[in-house]
């Protein structure tokens, strides 16, 4: 869909918007369904919507996260210390152009299509055509893939935390996980779908007691079995070291992941702290992949699969500027919106080698 103005564009996204098939409006949580966009200058194509981490360059088969983490943490300790949770402190290491595992987004669809708009000139000089991607939240109400937190959820704690943790370690943990759902996986079977999440349940005392003996023989083997893989997991010595580092933040936390839900894209509410996140109406994706074994392009479609948009041929959404449109809109937007350099880039940024 190629946006010739302001007007065109809220057009094309309301009737992008209206051709979806879905009836969801909130998720197993009660939590509305929400829409998010993201503007990008240029088609980067494979590495569309792919956090800045993931597109660093690997050393000895590992990611650079923990060396730019660690290093910035050390560096500015006393803000660090400050903030409130380990996502606060990826959330503002993002903030200042660090590569991190987030993504920015925002839920006004204006503030994407003024990135959309910014310049980027090709290997002959030509302007770039700019896009915007939509993002939809609460695309199933499954519990194992909720797409939509608070930045105070125990999910986002974990995953924060384990993006803060020494490379070998934290792989070793996304190892771990990925081992897990494949034993679940085979467990599983397509009658057995509801067992997981009973049993979890049962497993964080939110079912009464007795549940367990109301279970099938067959069934009770199942869920001792999903018992076994889970203890072998849970009380692996880097997943003990995980819980010690969320301890260390939070103060408490019980030794319970539900590790089934963590392998997936989702959206995070930030804190209202943040004087550019409330003047961009800014989220974030969170991208929780093993960093030493997925692609950009496996990235790429993993995030087209479960939270773009995606029109009645079941294709990802995108509203495609043309370099050529982009200073007019610009001129709109600040004339018409007030969305001008003041709502859109970074206060500041910077350099960490």
């Amino acid at each position: 869909m190629s946006i010739q103005s302001v007007s065109n564009f809220l057009s094309e996204k309301e009737k992008s918007q209206r051709s979806i098939k879905t009836n969801i409006t909130t998720d197993g949580r009660g939590l509305p369904q929400r829409f998010f966009y993201r503007g990008q200058s240029n088609d980067f194509k494979s590495s569309n919507n792919v956090a800045n981490i993931f597109r660093q360059a690997k050393l000895s088969g590992y990611t650079r996260e923990y060396s730019f983490t660690n290093e910035y943490m050390r560096r500015y300790a006393n803000e660090f210390n400050n903030l409130e949770n380990n996502f606060s402190r990826l959330s503002y290491m993002q903030h200042f152009g660090l590569p991190t595992r987030l993504l920015d987004v925002t839920t006004n669809a204006l503030v994407a299509l003024y990135f959309a708009c910014q310049s980027h000139l090709d290997s002959e000089e030509h302007e770039t055509d700019g896009i915007v991607t939509m993002f939809i939240s609460n695309k199933t109400q499954n519990i194992n893939d909720y797409t939509y937190y608070s930045s105070r959820s125990d999910t986002v704690e974990v995953l924060s935390t384990l993006a803060l943790m020494d490379e070998v370690k934290k792989k070793n943990i996304y190892d771990s996980i990925s081992s897990y759902n494949k034993e679940v996986d085979a467990l599983l079977k397509e009658d057995r779908a509801d067992l997981y999440q009973s049993w979890y349940l049962d497993l964080v005392k939110q079912f009464p007691k007795g549940y367990y003996d109301q279970l099938s023989e067959e069934n009770q083997e199942v869920y001792n079995s999903l018992t076994d893989i889970y203890n072998d997991i849970n009380q692996s010595y880097e997943v003990q070291c995980l819980y010690h580092d969320i301890k260390s933040d939070t103060g408490y936390f019980a030794d319970l992941i539900n590790f089934r839900t963590l392998l997936h894209p989702f959206f995070v509410e930030p804190s209202l702290n943040n004087e550019r996140l409330r003047a961009q109406s800014g989220f974030f994706l969170f991208e929780p992949y093993n960093g030493t074994s997925c692609s950009l392009k496996s990235i790429h479609d993993d995030i087209d699969n479960k939270v773009s948009l995606h029109n009645g041929d079941n294709e990802p959404i995108r509203l495609v500027i043309p370099g050529k449109n982009k200073l007019q809109i610009l001129k709109e937007l600040d004339q018409s919106f007030e969305i001008n350099q003041a709502t859109g880039p970074r206060i500041k940024s910077v350099q960490v080698k």
